[in-house]
């Protein structure tokens, strides 16, 4: 095998390698940026009066529709 040939596996199976774990590891890291933002907000909102604060749920549909 040439040394070209063989430099031209190399890359594009590590251009492989980068793509599989790029779709692998993203869901991950959206949920932990989501996870994040729960609390942070609800941190955030701790401070408010109780009638002011979102709840779970609506702070959860929040920070998914931020992220996303």
């Amino acid at each position: 095998m040439s040394n070209n040939l063989k430099v031209s596996i190399i890359i594009i199976l590590g251009v492989i390698a980068l793509y599989i774990s790029t779709q692998y590891y993203s869901g991950f890291n959206k949920s932990k940026t989501i996870k994040a933002c729960i609390i942070g907000k609800a941190e955030l909102d701790s401070n408010k009066p109780e009638s002011e604060r979102l709840s779970a749920d609506e702070v959860k549909k929040f920070c998914e529709d931020q992220i996303k």
